[in-house]
Formats: C-alpha cells, structure tokens, sequence
C-alpha cells in the first residue's frame, strides 16, 4: 500500500498494512532543523507523512499589516490579529462591535484562487500518492473571530439572531470554501474548530446544538456528498457533545487529548465506525522525553489504538515549536516499524 491507499482502507474500517501518521499542523522551525529549510512538501517526502494537509485557515486570506515588528495585522475578516511565537496568530480586535454592523456584513470571497495555492500545490505533487486535506473552519471560530467571544457569548442570551447570522455566514463561506477544495483534488476535509477548553466545553451542550450543531452538520453532510472523507479536530473536553459530533458523520476525529480528560480508546471502543486520530502527547512526550522514552511511549499507545484499524498515530494537538526534532522523528520511525498489522 502507498499512503493514499493505507488512509482509505482506515478511513474505510478496513484493515491497512500498518497504522498512518498525521499531523495538522507543523511548526516551521521544526521542520528547519530536519531538512535545513521549511519546506513542508519536501519534508513530508522525507518523513513519508501518510496524510498532507493545507496550513491553519488563517492563511487563506491576505493581510494588511499594521505593525510588521510587533506582528500586527488585519486580514480580510476585518479582524485584527498578532503572530506570537507559534504558526497561529491570536485575535487582539474584532470588526463587528455593533449589532446592527452584523447583519450588513460581507464575507471575503470563499473563491479567490490566492485561497487554493497551497492546496494546487499538494494535489500536483501528491494526489494518488498521500492523503490530501484542505483545513478550513466551520461554524464556531468566524462568528467569535467577528464578533469577540464575551460579546457573541451574551449575544446567545440577549440577541439569538445575531449568533444564526454569523453562523449563516460562516456555513455559506466554508461551504463554497470546500466545493472548490474538492472540486481542484482534495481528498478530505479537515474542520478545524475548537469548541472545548481544558476542563470542559467553552459553551453549554445546549447552546452548541441550539446554534452551532445544525450548521456543523450542514457542511459535513456537504462535504461527504461530493465523495471526500470529513474529519473533525476539536480541541479540549468534548466529552458532552461527542454523540453530537459523531452524528454529523464525520469520519475521524482529532486529537482525543487525554490531558484534557479524553479517553481516545473509550472514543474508539464507543463508535466503531469512527477513525481517532491522536494518541502522543505533544507536551513532555514530544518535548522533553528522551528518545528511548518516546520509543516506549509510541508502542504502548500503538498496543491500545492500533488493534482492529481505525487508528492514525499523531500527536495530540500539533507540533509546536518546543517539539525536539529528533522525537518527532522517533515517533514517526516507531510508528512506521511497530504499527505493522
């Protein structure tokens, strides 16, 4: 089997020739110290990376900067955002403070080809060859990235039509976003949204399904029609609203993180007709242990996850730059030797 071949027979619930890896997201200082540039394409090639992915979302749009020192810019959402340390910049302003200002909104076009670059570049190199995914968002991160969080959660109690209106927005954006995805060659698509904090979800189980669920299973009901494979990443404690999740029909979910009270093989053994994605820790596993202690760590994790497919080995949110290059390299020499069927 190649990698486009091993992620469809696990995306598919049959069994592969050994386990796939995944990442979402990979530092670019990372991938430097590997293969000396940050060339991502060439460095999947060289870690033989079963599934490739477009970047965070955020880089679909262009940006006008405000501050280059300091980092500070504003895209084509109108929001206002800063690079920090790690590839995904934080939100320091919103556009859309007065109420009336949200229904008189337009989206940036879902369909500019500046959105599809990256994505053109993938299906050249690597259609038939790795599983191809275009990460985009879904119905919760443009509403609060429009609006601010506080302002969108009192929205839900003082003013519901505000929240169905940006969720409007942001379904008809991803939608359009993902028919030309699939349409250029992208085998899956990846759905990016954190509803979860560490602890528990950002929102009560109620208001997810009252505001955001129906939306959320609009586009993967869209996205499974057209033939692509749907895969959820949510961080945080899900556990409230899994049955939700897994009833849109997605086909994975990701990353499972058990620190923060997900039990990925309670997940697996629960929806057998789901593929977990996840697995290896990406704080001290990935950042401090040494090799041998990284070796050991991803054959426990393969001796649960792997039995009975519907697994793919990654870590348990991304590789940030802390990761030591040679774990991460550990990880994927091991998985690729013990994660044999």
């Amino acid at each position: 089997m190649n990698s486009y071949e091993r992620c469809v027979a696990i995306l598919d619930g049959k069994i592969p020739d050994r386990i796939a890896s995944m990442e979402i997201m990979i530092d670019p200082k990372v991938i430097k110290a590997i293969i000396g540039d940050e060339d991502y394409m060439d460095f999947c090639d060289y870690i033989d990376m079963d599934v490739v992915i477009t970047s965070t979302p955020s880089k679909l749009y262009r940006n006008e900067y405000i501050d280059i020192e300091q980092g500070i810019f504003k895209n084509e959402w109108g929001t206002v955002r800063k690079y920090g340390s790690e590839v995904v910049s934080s939100i320091i302003d919103v556009p859309l403070k007065k109420e009336e200002d949200v229904f008189s909104y337009v989206a940036p076009d879902p369909l500019d080809e500046f959105r599809f670059t990256e994505l053109r570049a993938l299906v050249k190199r690597f259609k038939g060859k790795r599983l191809i995914g275009m990460h985009v968002h879904d119905v919760f991160n443009y509403p609060y990235y429009l609006r601010g969080m506080e302002e969108l959660f009192m929205d839900m109690y003082t003013n519901p039509d505000i929240v169905h209106k940006l969720v409007e927005i942001s379904v008809d954006h991803n939608i359009k976003l993902i028919k030309k995805a699939i349409d250029i060659g992208a085998d899956y698509i990846l759905l990016g949204d954190d509803y979860g904090a560490q602890d528990n979800l950002l929102i009560s189980p109620k208001h997810f399904r009252e505001f955001f669920l129906p939306g959320l299973k609009q586009i993967v009901t869209y996205t499974k029609s057209r033939g692509a494979y749907c895969i959820k990443h949510c961080c945080g404690n899900i556990n409230s609203i899994l049955d939700d999740l897994v009833s849109t029909g997605i086909d994975g979910l990701h990353p499972l993180d058990p620190s923060a009270g997900m039990n990925i093989l309670s997940v697996k053994e629960r929806f057998p007709n789901l593929t977990v994605i996840g697995g290896i820790n990406c704080n001290e596993p990935l950042s401090k242990y040494s090799i041998e202690a990284l070796e050991n760590e991803v054959e426990t994790v393969i001796e649960r996850l792997a039995p009975g497919g519907r697994y793919i080995i990654a870590s348990s949110n991304s590789i940030h730059s802390d990761v030591l290059p040679d774990n991460f390299i550990a990880m994927q020499n091991s998985s690729k030797t013990l994660g044999v069927y």
